[in-house]
């Protein structure tokens, strides 16, 4: 049988769940794909079409119920790109279901002139970018209660 593997490489990740455990673990992405002009990045797992992440931690492999994820943290030197800070800069202060509030900063730089930190809120995506000095988060933004700009 000739089984076509995609290769793949693994990222450090924190995951935080919305019982408020947070599990050190390891994500899968792709090396090259159709689609892909570089490394998948973990926000395009987050962001993708399957609701369940597959993620390596001390037991095994499991996967994640992305429905049931409030916050993933992903070191900056693994995620960074400097195209992530085009746009009109907000400071904001989250407050999430679970866990600490955020001090983050956002870039906005969406279509019609759309820059205020409630387009970027408001954008169709399961979980929202937010960098920290050494730190990208992706928020779910079901988890979202407040945001001060």
């Amino acid at each position: 049988m000739n089984e076509q593997r995609i290769k793949v490489d693994s990222r450090n990740i924190e995951i935080v769940l919305a019982s408020g455990e947070r599990l050190q673990a390891e994500i899968f992405l792709q090396l090259h794909g159709l689609h892909l002009t570089g490394p998948q990045r973990v926000g395009e797992v987050l962001n993708g079409e399957e609701s369940f992440l597959p993620i390596r931690i001390d037991q095994g492999v499991r996967l994640v119920n992305l429905d049931q994820v409030i916050a993933v943290y992903v070191a900056a030197s693994d995620e960074f790109d400097p195209l992530l800070e085009l746009g009109a800069e907000h400071e904001v202060y989250v407050t999430s279901m679970v866990g600490d509030s955020l001090k983050a900063r956002i870039f906005v730089n969406l279509p019609h002139g759309r820059n205020r930190a409630k387009d970027f809120l408001n954008q169709p995506k399961r979980f929202l970018l937010f960098l920290q000095e050494k730190t990208v988060v992706y928020l779910a933004k079901k988890s979202i209660l407040l945001v001060e700009d």
